[in-house]
């Protein structure tokens, strides 16, 4: 069905109804997410946030210079919400992001660079039997009842796999090159796109992450403004209307992505690499020196001679660090020897030697191994992945998973923590829309996560060792303290359940309700299973 508004926006059965102001308000309110903020926090806050301070919004120039009016003083609530309620960096109030970014990515293709990128993308996107690399996971509230909750679990599964569909993840490549750019740029926007009605989100548009700035509209609702400086491009998008992911928290000296981290470690190998192969290529050649009598030259005569020997034999090394290509004297072809030829004064003779070509132990790597290792080490990519011959041995015990294995995988996650709000973000929107119950729910957003697919059978193994342990501390706290009633009955003193509250801690609330609920489902089928053997025995005249 075609839509029924043209390309400026305007409906064509209707010519007085407006997209954009139909739209306005619509997702406006569902962005709102329970908060009234230029009534609230925003509005009854006195102190200048690091964002403020930083554009300095008291100063009209610099209001002028990020595309404000110099008397809409109201901005200052734009900047307020940078502050307080976004989180992230905002690449459009950073004027070195442009050149960063440009640099960063010509560092992302170097081999050394794209190998850690790659391995690391390897560990976030690992994709299950049925080509989910994530499942939505949603924890109810204790007091919420069961029926709906069962709602909300099966509306956030569906709209869960239409999003994920909508992306292109089933295919592996799309969301894998999605993470690594994630990694390299620090920062990825998409539009939500929604249909004519607002109702179902249809699609996904990427969007420059440096063309957005954030934005309170005059309803107190959270917004977006694209290219506030171009009169023809600038578009302003409600906050359902846009997913936008960040790196580094808030406006600060933070790095910008994780690839900017890698830098300083790999410029300082490469120097160490080139110094290593300008000087054995410079040294591989066998040399000898000719000097040679001049007669009775002038002395003007012979300095031009010598001018003229010295630029025969002056060689220009250049390396090629993209490339690894070398040439000498703009040649590819390295000479085999070369020779020298020197004059002399009238008395002299001819000599002829060979010139010797000493240097460093080109077989010792030490030094080359060090900045190898702080490049894995600023990378927190385990050793392992890189250097497989001190790969340790796999052991089916959870005794083998090192520290290094620990560290790295609380980072994957919390990468993860930092990507999973492109798939969060739209699949809470749809089921608030969905279920009109939520549309004013500020903590639902907080209530929905992802469980991401894992490989790592370190991690499997270490979890069930850790229960195993957890179980066994529970078993014997419950039978090791025994107290008399007044019947002289031994009682136990711990109760089961604050045991497993206290000490169980890989379970979760909602783990803790299942099981209950799974439980009481099981009781009552043994009963009625008990019921019915009696009224069967019952029956025989037992």
């Amino acid at each position: 069905m075609a839509s029924i508004f043209n390309r400026n926006g305007v409906n064509s059965t209707n010519p007085n109804v407006n997209n954009k102001t139909f739209r306005n308000t619509t997702l406006r309110k569902l962005s709102g997410r329970g908060y009234d903020f230029k009534d609230s926090v925003i509005s009854n806050s006195e102190a200048i946030g690091s964002i403020e301070n930083e554009i300095g919004w008291q100063d009209n120039n610099n209001m002028l210079r990020y595309g404000y009016d110099n008397n809409n003083m109201d901005q200052l609530y734009d900047f307020s919400y940078s502050d307080i309620y976004s989180k992230k960096n905002i690449p459009f109030f950073d004027e070195t992001y442009p050149g960063r970014i440009e640099q960063i990515r010509k560092y992302a293709m170097q081999d050394e660079i794209e190998m850690v990128l790659d391995t690391l993308t390897d560990e976030i996107v690992v994709y299950n039997t049925d080509r989910y690399f994530a499942q939505v996971d949603f924890e109810s509230d204790p007091n919420m009842k069961d029926e709906f909750s069962e709602i909300i679990n099966e509306n956030l599964n569906d709209n869960f796999k239409k999003i994920y569909n909508l992306f292109g993840f089933k295919n592996e490549n799309t969301a894998w090159h999605f993470v690594k750019k994630f990694l390299i740029d620090g920062y990825l926007a998409y539009e939500i796109i929604w249909d004519n009605s607002n109702t179902n989100i249809i699609g996904f548009k990427e969007l420059d992450p440096i063309s957005l700035t954030p934005k309170i509209y005059e309803d107190g609702t959270r917004g977006w403004v694209q290219y506030p400086l171009d009169a023809v491009k600038k578009r302003e998008l409600t906050d359902a209307q846009v997913i936008f992911l960040s790196y580094s928290a808030i406006n600060n000296e933070n790095r910008v992505s994780y690839t900017e981290r890698l830098i300083r470690s790999f410029n300082l190998l490469r120097i160490m690499e080139q110094s290593r192969i300008i000087w054995a290529v410079v040294n591989s050649s066998y040399k000898t020196k000719f000097v040679i009598p001049v007669g009775g030259k002038s002395k003007q005569m012979a300095k031009q001679t010598l001018g003229s020997l010295m630029q025969s034999y002056r060689e220009n090394v250049d390396f090629d660090t993209e490339s690894g290509e070398l040439k000498i004297n703009g040649k590819s072809m390295m000479p085999f020897s070369k020779e020298y030829w020197i004059p002399e004064g009238d008395q002299g003779t001819p000599q002829i030697e060979n010139i010797g070509n000493e240097g460093p132990d080109l077989s010792d790597t030490e030094s080359l191994k060090y900045f190898v290792d702080k490049l894995i080490q600023v990378s927190k990519v385990p050793r392992n992945r890189f250097i497989k011959e001190e790969s340790p041995t796999f052991e089916s015990s959870a005794e083998g998973y090192t520290r290094e294995e620990i560290y790295f995988s609380r980072f994957v996650d919390r990468l993860r923590g930092k990507i999973q709000e492109i798939l969060i973000r739209p699949v809470v929107l749809q089921t608030k829309r969905d279920i009109k119950e939520l549309a004013d729910d500020p903590l639902f957003e907080s209530k929905v996560n992802l469980s991401w697919a894992r490989y790592d059978i370190f991690e499997k193994l270490k979890e069930t060792e850790l229960l195993q342990n957890e179980l066994d501390l529970i078993s014997t706290a419950k039978d090791s303290l025994v107290d008399m009633d007044a019947e002289g009955n031994e009682i136990r003193f711990f109760s089961s359940e604050f045991l497993v509250r206290k000490f169980l801690t890989s379970l979760t609330e909602s783990d803790l309700k299942l099981n209950r609920k799974l439980k009481a489902k099981e009781d009552k089928q043994m009963e009625d299973a008990q019921a019915g053997q009696e009224e069967d025995d019952g029956g025989m005249g037992f």
